[in-house]
């Protein structure tokens, strides 16, 4: 129907139709995802909807890496850090956030932190801290610079999917920065693991912490489950 309405609306209105249709979706389904029972996996379609609403094309994740970022998020009973805010840190907070699990997210742009924040304070998802972390040059690689002095002693959960792929050494800083607080109960899900710049980051992990890597060819994409 609201397809249909677009069509048929004069061209200067379409697209502002589309927009309040777009960022009523994204409401609908986030309150549709608030009240599933706890532990309960939010359906691809509810998903689906949610990744439409929100926007960000070229830079949000995938269905299917939001799929296991939810299934993640579901079963995870320890504290989460994610690499790089998004629509990924809304389904955290719906999921994790809601049962009382701390997600850390850090994000190196302060106008897009701010909207996330936004959108986590008009939604009320509760558990959530989007971390100002700018971009740190380590030497041989460029990786977040995270406010350690806040952060839990351990994390169970690692969503990657950041900083930025043209970033120097891409994501290969988590482990080297964050080795203090991962143990070997934790997982790491890592997205694009098919660009080379990923597949170079996992290999330097499997040599150099004896990581173990499960790749994930789906028909969106690729992702990574590590673990030690």
């Amino acid at each position: 129907m609201i397809q249909l309405l677009i069509r048929l609306s004069p061209p200067r209105y379409k697209k502002t139709i589309r927009a309040a249709w777009l960022k009523y979706l994204f409401y609908r389904t986030v309150r549709q995802i608030a009240q599933l029972p706890v532990g309960q996996i939010p359906t691809r379609k509810m998903l689906q909807n949610l990744h439409l609403g929100w926007g960000n094309y070229g830079f949000v994740a995938n269905l299917d890496y939001l799929e296991e970022v939810a299934k993640q998020a579901v079963q995870t009973s320890g504290p989460i850090l994610e690499c790089g805010s998004g629509l990924t840190t809304i389904i955290l907070g719906l999921l994790a956030g809601r049962r009382g699990v701390e997600v850390y997210s850090l994000e190196h742009l302060p106008n897009w932190r701010s909207h996330v924040l936004d959108v986590l304070q008009k939604h009320r998802i509760p558990a959530v801290n989007v971390c100002l972390s700018p971009l740190r040059d380590y030497g041989d690689f460029f990786w977040y610079d995270p406010p350690l002095n806040i952060l839990p002693q351990q994390f169970q959960l690692i969503i990657c999917d950041g900083p930025p792929g043209k970033t120097p050494g891409g994501r290969y800083g988590l482990l080297p920065v964050m080795k203090q607080y991962l143990s070997n109960e934790n997982t790491i899900l890592l997205d694009d693991a098919h660009r080379p710049g990923e597949m170079e980051t996992l290999e330097k992990w499997v040599k150099e912490a004896k990581v173990k890597v499960q790749t994930q060819a789906r028909t969106q994409g690729t992702y990574a489950l590590i673990t030690y």
